[in-house]
């Protein structure tokens, strides 16, 4: 019977990394900016999210929301285990609103790349808001420490046209036309999700028995026996090679663990040691 390597599986699990940071983006650090929130169920919502995504930094900017409420232990509950974001949270308060986009401007100086946010900008129509996706955002590499913040704006109304003028970089997620603004912590999750995949090396399964992808060894094996199965079904030349070809379509497309393969080789095997015996009765039964 045709089997994997052992050995080799071993290796592999052995040399297996959980979903870890891309050693190029390192010295990415990311800061979440909440301009004038309106709700504290939502920025607890928000913590949860961040927590889900290894963002640890929250900015509350001259929350409209009482710093009671923010800190209250319903708003802890929304956090769930990601109280400690809440909590270590900084509230920036503006005395003169006045002075509040001042303010703003000055404070988002500590940064080197500014992300915004906006539910518009669809039609173009706002140069100010011309907007990328969040998937087709390139994370910067570089060597020294390179401070990143987003901007999400209010619940009511997002940020203003002001504010959007103080970011880099703005961000739309793509959603119906009918209805294209989504609930503030739900807009957080989505974009924190596509910098999140973006910023790691995400590996399938985790603890003591990850589940290992086939590589292109183990691939190899299992293409090879496909083919001498063809071989004996004596299947039409012209045939053979698109009958390979569509094994190699489905398996590949398949993302195949090295146990899925295993399994399927197990199987294969049983059917090519059948196909070979019957080969030897036949000619025996029949000889020339």
């Amino acid at each position: 019977m045709i089997k994997l390597d052992k050995k080799k599986q071993l290796r592999d699990l052995n040399a297996f990394e959980e979903t870890h940071i891309n050693n190029k983006y390192q010295n990415i650090s990311f800061t979440i900016i909440l301009v004038q929130s309106e709700n504290a169920g939502n920025i607890g919502s928000i913590c949860r999210i961040m927590k889900n995504f290894d963002f640890k930094q929250l900015v509350i900017f001259n929350p409209i929301e009482t710093i009671e409420n923010i800190y209250s232990y319903e708003t802890q509950g929304y956090a769930m285990h990601a109280k400690d974001i809440l909590l270590d949270s900084e509230i920036i308060r503006v005395k003169n609103q006045n002075e509040y986009i001042n303010q703003l401007k000055e404070y988002l100086k500590k940064f080197d790349l500014i992300l915004g946010t906006t539910a518009k900008g669809s039609n173009y129509s706002n140069l100010d808001r011309l907007a990328i996706f969040p998937q087709d955002f390139q994370i910067p590499i570089s060597i020294k420490p390179l401070k990143i913040a987003i901007l999400y704006g209010r619940e009511s109304r997002g940020l203003t046209n002001e504010e959007i003028q103080l970011t880099d970089i703005v961000l739309r997620i793509p959603a119906s036309k009918v209805y294209p603004t989504l609930n503030l912590s739900h807009a957080c999750g989505i974009i924190m999700y596509e910098i999140f995949k973006n910023l790691n090396i995400i590996n399938i399964g985790r603890g003591k028995k990850p589940v290992l992808l086939a590589d292109k060894e183990d691939k190899i094996i299992l293409y090879q026996l496909v083919r001498k199965i063809i071989k004996k079904l004596r299947i039409r030349k012209y045939k053979k090679k698109k009958v390979i070809v569509a094994f190699k379509n489905i398996f590949e497309r398949a993302m195949m663990s090295k146990k899925e393969v295993s399994l399927i080789l197990g199987l294969f095997s049983k059917t090519y040691s059948i196909l070979k015996e019957l080969n030897l009765y036949n000619k025996a039964k029949n000889p020339k």
